[in-house]
């Protein structure tokens, strides 16, 4: 090897150009002297290559870190050794080390050589990497991995969700289990064993029903649907995960909304068995590989509680019918009871006048998704058909409840609410219940847009507000616009409402800690878990077009809304903050969205202002953000 590093040096005083990549001579003596640690001693490295720097370094952290994933001694892998062309001293001493997988992922200063278009045992990579921490580096990951497993447990005390507390304390003990100290306790209790406990518990309360069965007659790969209802502690349940046997196989990735789901069975059972998805497996997938290893190590080897729900499928009183109507059930549930108090909030707007004309178009669009010989585009202005053919071809929507129709009036407009619908992706296994709402041109009968549904508790946030009619259900149209154009990739509708000034604060979740090494500038939370990085309108645009074309689907959910709107100079501006809960096929977040959305001209609303943030922040509310703002006529700021 030294060697190797000579030539090297020598290289690159005769061709500049050839080692145009490499670092300075010291970096070299430096990668020397880490890569002759085979024992890793006194360092702990990896190395990687790709098409491009970024890639490069991307596979030697993945390497670094797949190391210790599993619980197996460093360097098993003699595949994976031979395509990197490492050399590796497989000593007794070395293949009996145990390295604690998880806590790579908490490392701190983890730094970087280039080592590209280096000559290494007779092959050139264009784009090579070398990356390592210090042995004393090494050895401090297990403070890191104390506060991710009490960061945990700590969430899941502050969350009322029950889906969240789910989540926070199966991942908590994912990380005990490779943690394994003892000095981590919950309530004087060992942590490990309080957590399994409080899993166990609060999978004893959530409840399911099915409130009823429909036989669909000429179907012959799915004859059955089977409507249920989710609930804990007689509240309606959202956003959890479950798997099922369908008659045929294991269907993964259902989803449920406001307490709502739908199945399609091939085969209809005296009992139906639903697995509950408390690991939140694929979002820790994409969000978490350490968790997410260490949950499947968990599983396979019985570690977890079962999270199984044993159902009856034809409970008293229910039986295959031709036809469910999903809105006269005859045991009202707590869904059936939450829905209706949802509605009700839209007691004292204005219903729509001739409500028979708007309830006959819709029932048309109903009846046209099961048969496709019927038309509806008679019924939608060029827009809004654009918006409808989006909606359809998203999924492969089927309708998954019964419509109750209402039609309020906004304006012009009138709002029908709401067509709810099951959207399915095979490739990436993954099911979502969403609901559809229409905006009906008064005067003309035409669909002027289409839109999904806000959560049933966003919505209620914001109808609770001491607003006029007008004004909150302005707002609601706009948030179901904004998260509608983020569901179906719509960059056309993104890019038109922003403003071109917009103050842009993008957050992103890091896959591992590291320190940054290049020269954007980017703003580090203080355990290294999101980098927020400020861009102008044309730079997010531009970044949000290139993670579209990489998605088969995108789901946006919004829960925990805070609101507040502005007054004097700044009527007519809302401060909006959600929680904000990102799933696609290829990357998860969740964090704090706050808006800023200038409504003065309520035809063409902009937004100004676009924060992400991983947590909350007490000094970061929307009447903060509305205060921060600065607002006369024809100008808009925002004070950082």
């Amino acid at each position: 090897m030294k060697r190797f590093f000579t030539a090297v040096l020598l290289l690159i005083g005769v061709f500049p150009l050839y080692a145009q990549h490499i670092n300075s001579t010291a970096d070299l003596t430096l990668a020397e002297e880490i890569m002759q640690d085979l024992a890793r001693e006194r360092y702990v490295w990896e190395v990687g290559y790709g098409d491009d720097l970024t890639a490069a370094d991307n596979a030697a952290m993945a390497n670094l870190t797949s190391m210790d994933l599993s619980l197996v001694a460093l360097y098993n892998s003699e595949t994976r050794n031979e395509q990197l062309n490492i050399e590796s001293a497989r000593t007794k001493e070395v293949d009996e080390m145990k390295f604690v997988g998880t806590a790579m992922m908490y490392l701190e200063n983890v730094h970087r050589i280039d080592l590209s278009n280096i000559e290494y045992k007779g092959a050139i990579y264009p784009y090579f990497v070398l990356r390592y921490v210090t042995a004393e580096e090494w050895g401090k990951r297990y403070d890191s991995l104390k506060r991710k497993i009490e960061e945990y447990l700590e969430s899941a005390e502050i969350f009322t969700s029950v889906v969240d507390q789910l989540r926070c304390y199966t991942w908590a003990y994912a990380l005990l289990r490779q943690y394994n100290r003892g000095d981590i306790k919950i309530d004087n209790k060992a942590a490990d064993q309080e957590a399994i406990s409080r899993i166990t518990s609060l999978l004893d309360g959530i409840k399911v029903e099915v409130k009823g069965i429909e036989k669909v007659e000429g179907d012959k790969n799915y004859p059955y649907k089977l409507f249920l209802d989710f609930m804990y502690d007689g509240e309606p349940l959202s956003n959890i995960t479950f798997s099922y046997f369908d008659g045929s196989g294991i269907i993964e990735g259902e989803t449920v909304k406001d307490g709502r789901s739908m199945l399609m069975m091939k085969k209809l059972n005296q009992t139906l068995k639903i697995t509950i998805d408390c690991c939140m497996e694929d979002q820790a997938r994409l969000q978490a590989p350490g968790i997410y290893q260490s949950i499947r190590e968990l599983r396979l080897s019985g570690a977890l509680p079962a999270a199984q729900k044993e159902i009856i499928t034809q409970p008293k009183g229910v039986k295959p019918q031709k036809e469910v109507d999903t809105n006269n059930f005859k045991n009202e549930s707590a869904v059936d009871k939450s829905l209706k108090n949802s509605e009700a909030q839209y007691g004292s707007t204005t219903a729509a006048a001739n409500s028979q004309s708007y309830t006959t178009i819709m029932d048309k669009i109903v009846s046209s998704f099961t048969d496709k010989s019927i038309s509806v585009r008679e019924h939608f202005t060029d827009n809004g058909w654009d918006d409808y053919e989006k909606i359809v071809a998203e999924g492969n929507p089927v309708v998954a409840r019964t419509p109750s129709w209402r039609f309020v009036k906004l304006d012009t407009l009138v709002i029908c609410r709401e067509l709810p619908v099951k959207l399915k992706f095979p490739s990436s296994r993954k099911s979502f219940i969403e609901d559809v709402v229409f905006r009906i041109n008064e005067r003309t009968k035409k669909i002027e847009s289409v839109a999904y549904k806000l959560g049933a508790s966003t919505e209620s946030s914001i109808m609770a507000k001491d607003w006029s009619e007008t004004d909150r259900l302005t707002l609601i149209t706009f948030l179901e616009d904004y998260r509608s154009a983020y569901c179906l990739r719509d960059i056309a509708y993104i890019k038109k409402v922003f403003s071109n000034d917009a103050y842009i604060i993008v957050g992103k979740v890091l896959q591992k800690s590291t320190k940054k090494f290049n020269d954007k500038t980017e703003l580090i939370d203080s355990d290294g878990r999101a980098v927020y990085t400020r861009y102008s309108k044309k730079q997010y645009i531009e970044n949000l077009s290139r993670s579209f074309l990489s998605k088969e689907f995108v789901n946006v959910r919004f829960e925990e809304c805070d609101v507040c709107s502005g007054y004097g100079s700044k009527k007519g501006i809302y401060a909006v903050q959600v929680r904000q809960l990102y799933t696609s096929n290829n990357y998860a977040d969740e964090g704090i969205l706050t808006l800023a959305i200038d409504m003065r001209d309520d035809v063409n609303p902009l937004v100004r202002v676009r924060v992400w943030q991983q947590e909350r922040d007490v000094n970061y509310t929307a009447e903060q953000m509305m205060e921060r703002t600065v607002s006369t006529e024809g100008s808009f700021s925002h004070d950082k």
